[in-house]
This record gives C-alpha cells, structure tokens and sequence, in this order.
C-alpha cells in the first residue's frame, strides 16, 4: 500500500525511549504505587500496584510509562492502537504534551481515558478530544498543538477509578507494538 491509499504514521513504538514515574519516584515522601515496564517485541507491558493517598480532593495516586516523540500530528485525526487489560474495570489514560508543557501552576497534559478488556481491543481516539489538564484539573484556556507533540504516556490515576475499586489497584496493561496516527475511520 502506497502512504496515500493508508495515511497512517507510526507515533511510538515497543522500541522508544519508555521511562516510568509513579507517585513514588515523584513525590517519595507520600508516594506508594509501584510499576513496572516490560518490553517485548510485539508489546509494552505496563504494571503495578496503585496506591491510594489521601489528597485535596480524594485519593489520589498514580503510575506511568512516558516516550518522547517530536512529530507534527496536524494532518491526522485519530491516534489508535491496540491494548489489553488484567481487569476490564480499570480506568487508563493516553496524555500527549507538547511545547506548552510547562507551566507555573504544573504540568500542562492533554488527556483522553480509555477502557479495555482482557482481549486485544483496538483503541481509537480522536485527537480533537483530548483534554487540557494542569494536576489533573481541567483548563479552559489551551489547545494542544498537533504540530509540536513532544510525548506520549499512558497512565493509570486513582482518582479515575470506581471509589470501591481494591486499595492498592494492582493494575496491568499491554500496549500492542506500534501506536499509530491515521485519518481512517
């Protein structure tokens, strides 16, 4: 197939820089959650133990694995991928940063949540619904810039899982080799 009759660019892939932080490596006076990242040549495996700190508003708690990437997004419409979870009641998010990253008030991210089941599930997001978070609180005021995405994460937040979900959440999700960009429905 020829890029015209399959307009799809590879984003990230089992081979990129992965990198993983928790609230632990984070903030270890208070941090609890452990994870792990195993490579494989067909999938990331993505798993650990969420614990749950008290916060500002609720339990709070987090794990992530993060790969740098410098690509213009601007022509495409979806980010898609294949994943799998241990348990299909789990919460994860895909966070996407660009040059606006840094902030007074923290981190800027642009998040979108997704669910899977323990089958190999094709995710598909649109990019026009990723949402601008500072510390997890949504903003109003910025766009994400399609053309200077700086990384892609995958995340998992105690505060966007069920209340009565097990304290601490062990957790586990498989990325399939390649996450890819592509305007095809």
């Amino acid at each position: 197939m020829s890029h015209f009759e399959d307009p799809r660019l590879t984003l990230s892939t089992v081979e990129a820089d992965w990198s993983i932080k928790t609230d632990k490596t984070e903030r270890p006076s208070v941090g609890a959650s452990v994870a792990t990242l195993l490579k494989t040549e067909d999938e990331l495996q993505f798993q650990g133990e969420l614990a749950a700190i008290e916060g500002n508003e609720g339990l709070v708690g987090f794990a992530f694995i993060e790969a740098p990437v410098s690509l213009d997004l601007s022509e495409y419409q979806y980010i898609e991928f294949y994943a799998k979870s241990k348990d299909p009641r789990v919460v994860y998010t895909l966070t996407l940063k660009d040059e606006q990253a840094q902030q007074d008030a923290g981190t800027l991210t642009f998040e979108q949540e997704f669910v899977v089941g323990t089958e190999w599930t094709k995710v598909k997001l649109p990019l026009s619904h990723f949402q601008a978070r500072i510390r997890g609180r949504v903003v109003d005021r910025f766009q994400l810039d399609l053309g200077q995405v700086r990384s892609l994460s995958f995340q998992i937040n105690r505060s966007k899982q069920e209340a009565d979900s097990p304290i601490p959440l062990e957790f586990a999700l498989d990325v399939g080799s390649e996450v890819l960009v592509t305007n095809q429905d």
